[in-house]
Parts: structure tokens; sequence; C-alpha cells
């Protein structure tokens, strides 16, 4: 695993001191010779981490930090794997639930009594939830608090394979207090990936761009278009008609020239106060409306 470095974490954390080394020697991946790696790595016992913990809190003792951090990253793995069937690389899963760990650790309060992961499961699932969020798609994505209610629970198999395969679909949805559609389409939106343009289609030949509808209108369109903004601005002249020179003036220059005019500087060329201007707009715009309709 490469290092794991992040400005705005606290100074002992921001260091090479607390990477695990890559290696890449035969057949296994990276991924497997870091989990070789970490298995040689010893997890620690309640009373050698409260003992590290205090180190850490009233001394800033980093190599306490650093022992810290070594010793749960087994549980960050173990909290990384759990997201595996959103398609992302596991490596970089657990570097982002590492990241919500080091916050923890600068955190943590000892003397509340529980376990450092006690409180740490909690950043490190925030931190590769908002990974996860960012990475799905090349398209920000707004999410509400329902949207990251369902994406929260789609780490268990049973709410993926409701949102996948559509069995079930209701009762998970009932957990939410929504409707099985409803369901359906916020999970999707997290379980569709990306697809480039260059990838063939689906009968093996040529590029998805040719499938892609032109972003202009198709000549009949353009036709019934035009002629629909033709006919919108002869009903609009027609509508002007029926106002009086100076309300027709006061509604061209503030509704329909390229630069609107202020109140002021038609009250000042018409010779009347902005609040008689106003009424004048206001009046004018009802009988538009009017005739309009």
């Amino acid at each position: 695993m490469t290092s794991v470095k992040d400005k705005n974490l606290p100074a002992p954390f921001n260091s090479q001191s607390t990477a695990l080394k890559s290696y890449y020697r035969g057949e296994l991946s990276p991924l497997d010779m870091w989990y070789r790696e970490l298995r040689q790595i010893p997890k620690l016992e309640r009373e050698e981490e409260a003992e590290l913990t205090k180190k850490w809190v009233e001394e800033k003792d980093l190599q306490a930090a650093q022992r810290l951090l070594m010793g749960n990253l087994h549980a960050v793995a173990a909290i990384a794997r759990e997201y595996r069937h959103f398609g992302l690389p596991e490596m970089d899963l657990i570097q982002e639930g590492t990241l919500g760990l080091m916050k923890a650790i600068h955190r943590f309060d000892p003397s509340r009594g529980f376990r450092l992961m006690t409180y740490a499961s909690w950043w490190v699932r925030a931190a590769i939830h908002d990974y996860i969020l960012k990475s799905w798609s090349i398209v920000k994505m707004g999410t509400n608090k329902m949207q990251r209610r369902v994406f929260a629970g789609l780490k268990k198999a049973k709410h993926a394979i409701a949102a996948i395969e559509g069995r079930l679909d209701e009762e998970i949805a009932g957990e939410y207090g929504i409707s099985g559609q409803e369901f359906q389409n916020i999970a999707s939106s997290f379980l569709q990936r990306d697809m480039s343009l260059d990838s063939e289609s689906e009968e093996g030949s040529g590029n998805m761009l040719m499938a892609l509808p032109s972003p202009g209108l198709q000549p009949e369109e353009q036709v019934t278009q035009d002629n629909w903004a033709q006919h919108q601005h002869e009903l609009l002249n027609q509508a002007l008609a029926t106002l009086s020179e100076r309300d027709r003036l006061i509604i061209r220059r503030r509704h329909l020239a390229e630069e609107p005019e202020t109140l002021k500087d038609l009250a000042e060329e018409l010779g009347i106060s902005i609040e008689r201007v106003r009424q004048l707009e206001t009046r004018a715009m009802k009988k538009l409306k009017a005739s309009l309709t």
C-alpha cells in the first residue's frame, strides 16, 4: 500500500512513517501482498491500546499514534471489504478508510471508556461513503438524507440484491418508509456506472457515439419550433397593441430590451415618480396577461 497522506490531517499522520510497504513479487497482486504484510502486524489488546492512547493524548507520542493506526488496520480492511460490490478498487477503499481512522485517532477521547474502533468505525465508514459518492460517477450527484440512507444500506447483501434483481424491494423499501419504485430509483443511481462513449455497441461494432442522438433538432422539429416562435411573436404584438403608448414603452424598455432600463431611468424620462412607473408597469403586465390568455 502506498503511503497515505492528507494535507488536512493532523501533522503526526501526514508522514511517510505510517505507510505499509508495497511489494511486487511473483504473481501476487499488490493487494495480496498488502494483506500478507498486514497479517504480520499484531492486533492490539485492550490494555496495550489504552496505554498507547494515553501516550498519544497526553504526550502526543507519534510512535504511539502510529502503533494505534497500524494495530487497527485489520478492522479498516474488514470494513472496506463490505463495499467491494460497488466495483471500486479495494485498495482505494482501504486507503480512504485509513484516512478516516487517522482522523478518529486525532479526535478520540479514551475517558469515555470504549475501544478505539468502536468510535473510529463511524469515521472509517464515513470516509469510504464519501469516496464512493465522489467516485461513482463523473457527473456530480446531489444527495439528500434519504439517498444517503439507501446508499449506506447497500452494503448489506439483502439490500444490494433487492436493488440489483428487484427481489424483496418492497420489503426493503418499507424499512425506509418509501415505495419499492422510489427505492429502485435511488439505488439505481448508485449501482449504474458511467459508460465510455468509445466503448463498442451491443452489436459489437462501432462505438457508442454512433448511437447517440443528434444534439440539434430534426428538420420537422425545427420548422415546428420556428412556426411556434413566429406565432408567439404575433400574439405578443397583438397584446401590446391593446396598451397605451406609454404603457407599451414601459413594457418594451423593462421586459423586451436586451438591457432593461431601471424604474428610475424611466421615471426621469417620462417625468413621473418611480412609484408611478411601477404602478403603470404592474397594470400593463396584467393587461398583457389577460390578452395573451
